[in-house]
């Protein structure tokens, strides 16, 4: 009997053009059904509920499991550093964009206050965590930027919901002075747009919503502002520095932390799938030492006192 060319091996190996242009078709299938099916779910305001979905999960394990076993890694990282994290314990995730660390951070069983200014992250945060639930999850957002004082001020636009979009002039110049560091990212850099954005501080969110046991800090060269909204020592802190040209900006959010707790220690990772970088946290100013030394591109700074946070 004549066998199909698929039950030889060999074959495709002997004609790698055939075997190259099946491949592609799948992927084409693929990428075509994956399009479909993300279209119908924009179109019903499901795309990015489905997105923090037990259906969601089951289709990377499949797909690609390395997607789930980085967010459990990195779920994994915050439940060791977060020492003495109870269950519904405030968290302010500020610049929380699209909400990914807002979902790791539900995962932890935290209360989140995700700070978001952009108006488009902000409809993607209410559809992913509080619409089509039968019980919403236990996330306020705040649709302000947060700074050193209660005002207005100008955010720079890269595009809607992009993660760029920042209130820092330097980071906007930055990006485009250096277009080919940052080729990977999305939008064309070019920041045409500006908007008027409210801003608010971590003291007044403190007031309001209670004193969070982790505060962290995502806002693209405008950290220092957002810390100097900070008046009272929080139990851990995390803030992003972008090597080498906030350095300066860095070493100086230091200087302002350890003037609000003497005893508070550092430490730092540029991936949280490595985990930290130290062995030991450091005091301010030995880990400022260690930050004029540094020679990786971004990463992220962790602050941790001896305060525990009040419920």
């Amino acid at each position: 009997m004549c066998r199909d060319e698929t039950d030889y091996p060999e074959f495709h190996a002997g004609c790698p053009d055939l075997a190259e242009s099946e491949g592609s078709m799948k992927n084409s299938h693929e990428s075509l059904f994956k399009r479909s099916f993300q279209t119908v779910l924009r179109r019903l305001g499901l795309n990015y509920r489905m997105k923090t979905s037990r259906v969601y999960d089951l289709y990377w394990s499949v797909i690609n499991k390395h997607v789930i076993e980085a967010r459990t890694r990195e779920i994994h990282f915050y439940q060791d550093l977060l020492k003495g994290f109870r269950q519904g314990d405030l968290i302010f995730d500020v610049g929380a964009n699209d909400g990914t660390k807002t979902d790791v951070f539900l995962r932890l069983g935290a209360h989140v206050i995700a700070v978001e200014p952009d108006e488009r992250n902000q409809a993607i945060l209410r559809e992913k965590f509080l619409r089509y639930r039968l019980v919403a999850k236990p996330v306020e957002i705040v649709g302000k930027a947060a700074s050193e004082r209660t005002a207005t001020e100008i955010m720079w636009v890269d595009g809607p919901g992009s993660a760029l979009n920042t209130l820092s002039q330097k980071w906007v110049e930055t990006l485009q002075g250096d277009k080919v560091r940052f080729k990977d990212t999305h939008g064309d850099l070019d920041f045409a747009r500006r908007k008027a954005v409210e801003t608010t501080t971590l003291e007044e969110l403190i007031v309001k919503h209670g004193s969070p046991f982790f505060v962290k800090i995502d806002v693209e060269g405008y950290e220092i502002c957002v810390l100097r909204g900070l008046k009272r020592p929080v139990p851990f802190l995390s803030f992003e520095i972008n090597l080498p040209e906030f350095r300066p900006e860095g070493l100086e959010c230091v200087r302002l932390l350890e003037s609000l707790s003497a005893d508070g220690r550092f430490n730092c990772t540029a991936d949280l799938q490595r985990g930290l970088m130290l062995d030991e946290y450091a005091d301010a100013r030995t880990f400022s030492e260690i930050l004029e030394r540094c020679s990786e591109k971004t990463i992220e700074v962790f602050w941790k006192t001896s305060r525990t946070a009040a419920k």
